[in-house]
């Protein structure tokens, strides 16, 4: 094939990883939850190297089913190991960590010296893997060039220079930004880009050759079948097994995939997303890799003298170049991007865990040099491209490996090595510091001389070949039980299985055993609590405010500028003033300068440079900074050490306390994001276990409520819209709701100073219930009196307390409820005005009567809720029994002839002594009970004269329902308590209408008797005196229209809805409004306009008061009125006594044009 146009494809290739990098840097954050996923996902694909891309093939080739355990470990792991990767996540954003090493020096003590062992280690191991890729590389370069020949290329030739691009690449993608706890979207767009690229390419080549012959798929049938015949007739070797288990380590050991999984995960949703996709990504390279594996088993040796290249030599054996060119660029990001990643990855562990330590240790650079950002980029693009020669020098040296596999190996087993001080620190409060260090090194020396050694011996050049296999053989100086691959006798396992038995068994159990020898230190358990702290809790907001008020003093003679400059001089002006702005927001304190910078602040910026540099260095910079400002090293590392248990102890508390609260509480921040909340919240609501997570949109939680009807009626979106605008405005509020189960929940939200929420939810319904056990408790026990005595004042107390909430739910409720009615009151008596015809009077009659009955019924359940209280009496009137039957068959008949219901209302001529409104609820809880439970037959509606009292009349509902069981009966009458039936209509009821009626009628005097029998039906009745009837009684008079004067009249409301009604209805009169919805508004108004008659509403926008309003501004001889649903009884009489007219909600138009009638005002 032309190498101009390999070249000029590996260009324009290029060129689409730039382009993908500088989007994903630009739009990666505006993707939404499932595109971050799927990224997130993708970039796991790192993971496929070309050992996978090619490697895979090849041992296929030459080991039939062995090639699956790159694969099934990574299986095993993402199905098993979720555990593991979701505390490596929770642990990453508290500490703020950057690399592996990073994460086993936090852990372990912030020990620099080991994120040092580790960081060189973890290059030793790594090395070798990169030169697998540029070998990679250099073989389909070769096969691309000269696959005519018998014999392919490995030279080096050009090998240099592809490093060096690619050491470009990895400069420009990974170094952009120095902060590594920022998400690093083009970086990882691009990876995410190279991973669908490979697997495409990967796909697109084996089902070539499955559709190219149909003899293809049965002789891909033949060859799997072979191998698992094979596998049951001779077993699975136990290399299986052992690289089962290295690919699963490696998943967290690998630093690129550490980075990728770890460092880069930014939502703990993304791990149960990358569980199934990436499970998915696996899974579709497996069947890609089978029919290639086929094909080479079975190719001609003209074009395949390596099987390693399967996949390139396949397409070209059937003269497809296009096809060819997709699988080089598909090994080729095989290639790239884990040399992208793990160059990255180990340039940010040597520049933060070597370089820049033993910088500021020699003083060759100073913590005040204003080119600290430049030096710690310029740092690790050195990193990068020593890393990435260091590789090529391994790969020129070593290049007879004749199998891929080998290097990948190599990096696996030693990577493996992290293992026991990654997961042991998760779960084993126990390790210390010198168990890792034992561990460690014991365990790479091992794999240095158990894997590498022979590895490397094999690779020497021909002159050196009898030395490397008698000491392979017989040991060093012939000492058999030091030979590399039988150490101390053991032969009867394969190389691999040996290694790696040697050196991660030994890492273990020294691990283990030298710290049960060498407990941690206080430090260290301080350090490895915080480990633990997050192992079933999600993560709340980062930087959250803690206690440690005892540090507010002068720790050093440093300021708080001198922590930003700092700062600033490792990861530039605007990231850290950005995060010490939102740090002074979140703890509710003020950013000076020139304050002394006390343990709070030393702790913050610590934590903030671990992300930038590495926890080690973060307490090293630190240190430095105190020391040269006059502190000693014990104090430094006990502010820096007690400041961190400190912040620990008290969140633990905090946390705590919280979760045993009896009320759930939440905790908004200023974006409207949850980010805390307790367990009683969650019991409260009853929350799918997915849709709460720290900095879930708290508009996601309204709208689930909303949509379950928990918010009341009306549109969702609306609810919605209106909680976060109360929180965004900062509107501190507490109601209370009635839940679908019969619960009361009481709920107060109150801003939090600089932005966010918190809202406590209060199950009050137990109320009645302790009030009954406080109660019985005091009946059982008389004979201790001072005892009893003592429990009913607490009773009383509690019962204080809880009338005072109710009284305070009545106030805010009577006014939001009677809102509506208001309005609706207003536009039907406006309307009145312009209909013509008899018809539309008729129906706007009509339409009044339903609204009065509606608002008498709104008023009395108002009115109902004080009656315990007894601040409400009944008030009696004479009253028609006709108007109530008539009105009562008027409202139920449409919903009887829905149900296919005889509804039989008899009619009477009696005068009763009652409150109208008190009775009409009465009967009508008896009616709808009737109607909701009865499926079939009729309803009847009657009345009988009383045998037992003259003059007394029973008034009675009959349906022929299903009934009520005598043991019901009892406790009908109590709250919440039902019939034991469901209605056949899907309707439900809250159990508390006849306790209603109830207390109706014995305030009204009014005995109630009932009447059942199951299967057939109930009957409900109530005994009520009759009067004579007046003698005089007033004739209904058509409304006309009456002579006004064209007043200028101010409406101040907060409600929009209530001023349209208002402005419609008095233009109508002939009257000339002026609409203010806030009290600056209407100033505004009377300051421009001759105003002559005000109509203020009592409630205002932000608690504002409008008898406040009227009393700053009244004018003198201007006629006012104030509109209130209030039920203060001492109202009244203040307004008299500053000549202010009260008009109570909801207006009666007719009381409201009777007041303008009557005004004398002179213009």
């Amino acid at each position: 094939m032309n190498s101009w146009l390999i070249i000029g494809v590996l260009a324009l290739y290029i060129i689409i990883l730039f382009a993908c990098a500088f989007f994903g840097e630009k739009h990666a954050s505006r993707l939404s939850t499932r595109g971050r996923m799927l990224l997130f996902s993708l970039t796991l694909g790192v993971y496929c190297s070309s050992w996978t891309f090619y490697g895979a093939t090849g041992a296929a080739v030459r080991e039939g089913i062995i090639f699956l355990p790159i694969y099934l470990g990574p299986l095993l792991f993402v199905g098993l190991g979720y555990d593991i990767w979701r505390r490596l996540g929770r642990v990453r954003q508290h500490h703020a960590i950057s690399s592996i090493a990073d994460f086993v020096a936090a852990r372990y003590g912030k020990s620099g010296t080991l994120a040092s062992l580790v960081t060189i280690l973890a290059v030793i191991a790594i090395i070798p893997y990169l030169a697998l890729q540029l070998r990679a590389i250099a073989l389909s370069a070769s096969v691309m060039l000269e696959h005519n020949t018998q014999v392919i290329s490995t030279t080096t030739n050009g090998v240099l220079g592809l490093t060096a691009v690619l050491a470009i690449l990895a400069m420009m993608f990974g170094t952009r930004q120095i902060a590594n706890t920022e998400q690093h979207g083009g970086l990882m767009l691009a990876v995410a880009f190279e991973s669908f690229v490979k697997l495409f390419a990967l796909l697109c080549v084996a089902f070539f050759f499955i559709f190219e012959n149909p003899e293809n798929l049965l002789q891909i049938s033949k060859d799997v079948s072979k191998t698992f015949h094979e596998v049951q007739l001779f077993g699975v070797p136990e290399t299986f097994w052992v690289q089962t288990l290295l690919a699963a380590l490696a998943i967290i050991c690998l630093p690129r995939q550490f980075h990728v999984a770890v460092v880069e995960l930014r939502d703990e949703k993304h791990i149960r997303g990358a569980r199934r996709w990436f499970a998915a990504y696996l899974i579709l390279t497996i069947i890609a890799i089978i029919p290639i594996a086929s094909w080479a088993l079975h190719a001609a040796p003209a074009y395949l003298s390596i099987p390693d290249v399967a996949v390139l030599s396949l397409p070209l054996s059937y003269g497809q170049d296009w096809l060819t060119l997709l699988a080089f660029l598909g090994g080729f990001s095989a290639s790239t991007g884990m040399l992208l990643v793990s160059s990255v990855a180990l340039s940010i562990m040597l520049s933060n865990d070597l370089i820049m330590p033993a910088l500021w240790r020699l003083n060759v650079l100073s913590r005040h040099d204003k080119r600290l950002p430049q030096v710690l980029k310029l740092t690790r693009r050195i990193c990068i491209l020593a890393v990435m020669f260091l590789g090529f020098l391994f790969f020129h040296f070593f290049n007879d490996i004749d199998q891929l596999s080998t290097f990948g190996l190599l990096a696996f087993s030693a990577v493996a090595q992290f293992s026991p001080a990654l997961i042991g620190g998760l779960y084993w409060r126990g390790g210390s510091r010198q168990g890792v260090y034992a561990g460690l090194v014991i365990g790479f020396i091992l794999w240095i001389y158990t894997l590498l050694l022979p590895t490397v011996l094999r690779s020497l050049p021909t002159e050196y070949s009898a030395f490397a296999e008698q000491f392979l053989v017989h040991g060093p100086m012939h000492i058999q039980w030091l030979r590399p691959e039988a150490l101390f006798g053991f032969e009867s396992f394969a190389p691999l299985t040996h290694g790696v038995t040697w050196a991660l068994g030994l890492n273990i159990l020294l691990y283990i055993w030298v710290s049960r020898i060498y407990r941690p230190s206080v430090a260290e358990q301080i350090q490895a609590e915080s480990f633990f702290y997050y192992e079933t809790k999600p993560l709340p907001a980062q930087n959250t405010s803690t206690d440690i008020s005892y540090l507010n003093h002068d720790v050093a003679r440093l300021k708080v500028g001198d922590l930003i400059a700092l700062a600033k001089r490792i990861t530039g002006e605007g990231p850290t003033v950005q995060a010490f702005r939102q740090f002074c927001i979140m703890n509710n304190v003020v950013l000076n300068e020139n304050s002394s910078a006390n343990g709070m602040w030393w702790r913050f910026t610590e934590q903030y440079l671990a992300g930038t540099i590495g926890a080690a260095s973060a307490r090293t910079l630190l240190t430095t900074a105190m020391v040269n400002n006059g502190l000693a090293l014990g104090q430094v590392a006990n502010i820096l050490d007690q400041a961190s248990q400190w912040q620990r102890f008290n969140q633990n508390l905090i946390m705590t306390m919280i979760d045993h609260m009896t009320q759930g509480v939440s905790v908004v921040d200023e974006n409207m994001c949850l980010v805390a909340w307790n367990n009683q919240y969650l019991k409260l609501f009853d929350y799918p276990k997915d849709l709460v997570y720290v900095g879930c949109p708290i508009a996601d939680l309204i709208r689930y409520n909303a949509e379950r009807g928990e918010c009341g009626p009306g549109s969702i979106e609306e609810h919605v819209r209106k909680r976060i605008h109360w929180m965004k405005v900062g509107s501190a509020h507490e109601f209370e709701r009635i839940r679908k189960d019969g619960r009361v929940i009481q709920m107060r939200g109150n801003p939090i100073e600089g932005g966010g929420f918190v809202t406590t939810f209060a199950d009050i319904t137990a109320f009645r219930e302790n009030e009954a056990v406080l109660e019985a408790r005091v009946s059982d026990r008389t004979q201790q009196l001072a005892n009893a005595l003592a429990e009913q004042q607490l009773a009383r107390e509690q019962a204080d307390k809880a009338n005072m909430s109710k009284s305070r739910f009545i106030a805010a409720a009577s006014h939001d409820l009677l809102q509506p009615m208001h309005a609706a009151r207003l536009f039907s008596t406006a309307l009145e005005q312009s209909v013509q015809t008899d018809e539309d009077r008729k129906t706007l009659q009509q339409l009044d009567r339903a609204l009065y009955g509606a608002e008498s019924m709104l008023s009395a359940l108002l009115d109902i809720a004080r009656l315990e209280g007894g601040t409400i009496q009944p008030k009696r009137q004479i009253y028609p029994l006709h108007d109530l039957l008539r009105d009562l068959e008027l409202q139920f008949k449409s919903i009887a002839a829905q149900r296919n219901i005889k509804l039989v209302v008899h009619d009477a001529q009696f005068w009763i002594d009652t409150d109208p409104q008190w009775i009409r609820r009465i009967i009508q809880n008896f009616v709808s009970n009737a109607l909701r439970y009865t499926a079939k037959g009729r309803v009847v509606v009657g009345v009988l004269r009383s045998a037992s009292k003259p003059r007394h009349i029973r008034i009675g509902v009959w349906d022929t329902g299903p009934g009520i069981a005598e043991e019901q009966r009892i406790k009908l009458f109590q709250e919440f308590e039902r019939c034991g039936h469901t209605s056949p209509w899907g309707e439900q009821g809250l159990g508390l209408g006849l306790a209603i009626v109830q207390r109706m009628t014995s305030l009204l005097d009014y005995p109630v008797h009932v009447a059942s029998e199951l299967g057939k039906g109930s009957c409900f009745m109530i005994e009520v005196p009759i009067v004579d009837a007046p003698k005089v009684v007033a004739t209904p008079v058509q409304a006309v229209p009456l002579r006004t004067k064209a007043y200028k009249i101010l409406c101040l409301d907060n409600d929009e809805t209530i001023l349209e009604g208002m402005n419609t209805l008095l233009t109508k009169w002939g009257y000339q409004v002026f609409k203010a919805t806030e009290p600056e508004q209407a100033l505004e108004i009377i300051q421009n306009e001759n105003i002559q008659v005000w109509l203020v509403d009592q409630h205002l926008n932000h608690h504002k008061i409008g008898l406040d309003f009227i009393l700053e501004n009244r004018q003198e001889n201007v006629p006012v009125a104030l509109i209130t649903a209030d039920s203060d009884p001492e109202l009244p009489q203040h307004l008299k006594e500053l000549n202010i007219v009260l008009l109570k909600k909801p207006l009666k138009p007719a009381s409201l044009r009777s007041w303008l009638s009557g005004l004398k005002i002179s213009k």
